[in-house]
């Protein structure tokens, strides 16, 4: 399957494992309350760590090594076998870890039915094996397959959940989507690999392994066991207030992340057979896809992102906005650290200086998170979200000049940043021009009570600049190759 192909079938799986969620989010957020949100998303955050603990770095060494052997059945066999027989071990780890903790921990004990059901996802997430379908780049089976039980999860909340009693039912219907993926996964695997322990070997990929492993949850330290710090030393309130925001933020990245998955197995290809041009080529081209697509977005949201996310949860996450405007950057952030550690860093086995500046960027949110997330709240998390990753990325920037002479665009972003910057002032203009039209008596107490409709005109009214504005910038201006290629690609250009 061709590199667009996979593409596509990859940003619509990875928009829709945001896009059903959104679906059901503005009914559970108006049926459940912040409270009982709140309750879940730090349950589920804490199942998440857990499931990190249990999966270590197999989403990056097994698509690697899968990638690698796909062309040779035997192979490939004997290597997803050894691959699962180590991921269940730490899964079996992971799961006495959490029994443990449920009942040496006073804070988890008024939860335990819920992880319960929690280490339900635990174990099952053993069986999902997404990362052997990405290393076989198989994105067709994973859409449709992912997007069938969507569409049954999304009838079953908006069947069984009825008031705000229902949370736990919420939270049992959102494990049992991992479940039935991960039944489907096991059936449909037989058709490329023979299941047998006779010929395992794991110590091939024990130290890989393990390394990307820890680099996995010192990442989930910035948000997963962020979001579980900020319920310990917060409220659930204060928990509902974060998750919401980095709700709309995830389908954001959606589609970044989408392209790096697909190109991941594609780089390690091109290295592995020597084309060093054309990789640095598609490097290249990937910051492109990253600056064509994070500007406008960064800009729209710091104007219009409190409205949308009313439009999506409704009243009452009002505390949601200013932790939604603080973490808007890491579309930016994120997006370039992705390409420089994932494709870069990790096609070319620097797996010590991931987990170097991985642990580094982890001791920065832990600091933080002590200085500021008691005394803040919701706000405070977002802080530290983005100083971890900033780190983060600074830190991957320099490793990659250093060992590989690759100068990262600054001049380039400098040059996106002054011709976005007056997209921002227009949105804020039109922004108050609109405000004071819907609302004559409008004014800075008015800024966050908007009705719905109001804040449908105001997002529509905003993005169709944003887009406008964009179209025009990245052609004309910026004169971007990816956005210049999708326009030759549509034939909006005259044929010679």
């Amino acid at each position: 399957m061709s590199l667009k192909q996979n593409f596509m079938y990859s940003s619509i799986l990875t928009v829709s494992t945001y896009l059903f969620p959104l679906l059901v989010y503005p009914y559970v957020s108006r049926v459940l309350g912040l409270s009982n949100i709140g309750i879940v998303n730090f349950v589920d955050n804490l199942i998440n760590y857990f499931v990190c603990i249990s999966m270590m770095g197999i989403a990056t060494v097994g698509v690697r090594e899968i990638a690698a052997a796909r062309n040779d059945k035997e192979r490939l066999s004997r290597t997803f076998m050894s691959l699962l027989s180590l991921t269940a071990i730490t899964t079996l780890i992971a799961v006495i870890a959490l029994w443990i903790a449920m009942y040496t921990v006073p804070t988890l004990a008024e939860h335990r039915e819920l992880l319960y059901v929690g280490i339900v996802k635990l174990s099952f997430n053993l069986l999902l094996i997404e990362w052997f379908f990405t290393g076989m780049e198989d994105f067709r089976y994973i859409t449709n397959r992912s997007i069938l039980v969507k569409c049954l999860y999304v009838l079953c909340v908006f069947l069984f959940v009825k008031d705000a009693s229902d949370y736990k039912v919420y939270y049992v219907l959102s494990v049992a989507m991992v479940v039935v993926n991960a039944l489907i996964n096991v059936v449909y695997s037989r058709r490329f690999i023979r299941y047998s322990f006779r010929s395992i070997d794991m110590r091939p990929f024990l130290r890989a392994y393990i390394i990307m492993g820890i680099y996995v949850l010192l990442i989930n330290v910035y948000y997963s066991l962020n979001t579980v710090w900020l319920g310990f030393v917060t409220d659930t309130d204060e928990v509902g207030y974060f998750t919401t925001a980095t709700k709309l933020h995830t389908i954001i990245m959606a589609v970044l992340s989408s392209f790096t998955n697909i190109l991941y197995p594609r780089v390690s290809s091109l290295l592995a057979q020597g084309k060093e041009e054309e990789f640095w080529h598609k490097i290249t081209v990937s910051l492109e896809a990253v600056f064509l697509f994070a500007f406008p977005t960064i800009a729209f949201m710091l104007v219009a992102g409190p409205q949308l996310l009313y439009l999506v949860v409704g009243g009452g996450f009002e505390g949601s906005y200013l932790p939604l405007r603080i973490i808007t950057p890491l579309v930016l952030i994120i997006g370039v650290e992705q390409i420089f550690v994932i494709q870069i860093l990790m096609s070319r086995h620097q797996d010590n200086a991931v987990l170097r500046n991985c642990f580094l960027g982890a001791v920065i949110s832990l600091l933080f998170n002590v200085a500021l997330t008691a005394s803040l709240g919701a706000p405070g998390s977002a802080i530290v979200w983005v100083a971890a990753e900033f780190s983060i990325l600074c830190l991957s920037l320099a490793d990659v000049h250093r060992k590989f002479h690759y100068a990262f665009p600054y001049r380039r972003v400098l040059a996106y940043t002054v011709a976005y910057l007056p997209l921002v002032a227009l949105s804020c203009l039109l922004y108050y021009m609109l405000s004071t039209s819907l609302s004559p008596n409008f004014s800075s107490s008015h800024f966050l009570n908007f009705s719905f409709s109001e804040s449908l005109i105001l997002s529509i009214s905003i993005a169709t600049l944003t887009f406008v504005y964009a179209c025009f910038t990245e052609v004309f201006v910026l004169k971007n190759k990816v956005a210049l290629y999708l326009l030759q690609s549509v034939h909006l250009h005259p044929k010679q």
